[in-house]
């Protein structure tokens, strides 16, 4: 399964929207864990789409740009060990994470068109 994020400026606008009107089933929603804010997880079984809706404020992590945007893609890689290797040969800056790796936005900035993350993690 491929996933994206996507920060969003309503989340139950984009909730309802993905749900109600593409069909996606909604798995999971609440707090987000690594910034202020709200987040929504919703999959057609192929694709899984995080919604995050930034907090403007907060005693945790505030997102400087809170600008609606595509702001990842996720890959799923058994043995992430791979593309990671092949990421340093081509000389990019990969930062590591329990089961995967990331390449920030920075990184493939041109590549991709807009400034998006690149996530591989070994866990579906």
């Amino acid at each position: 399964m491929a996933g994206i994020e996507v920060l969003v400026g309503d989340l139950d606008r984009a909730i309802a929207l993905w749900v109600d009107v593409l069909g996606f089933e909604l798995v999971d929603s609440g707090p987000a864990s690594h910034i202020e804010g709200r987040f929504a997880v919703v999959t057609d079984g192929r694709l899984a789409v995080t919604l995050l809706e930034p907090a403007d404020a907060g005693p945790g992590t505030v997102l400087a740009d809170r600008t609606p945007r595509l702001s990842q893609i996720v890959l799923t890689d058994p043995a992430p060990d791979a593309p990671a290797g092949r990421a340093v040969e081509a000389g990019l800056s990969v930062v590591p994470t329990a089961d995967g790796f990331f390449l920030a936005p920075e990184v493939v900035a041109g590549a991709l068109g807009p400034e998006v993350a690149v996530v591989v993690t070994g866990r579906p």
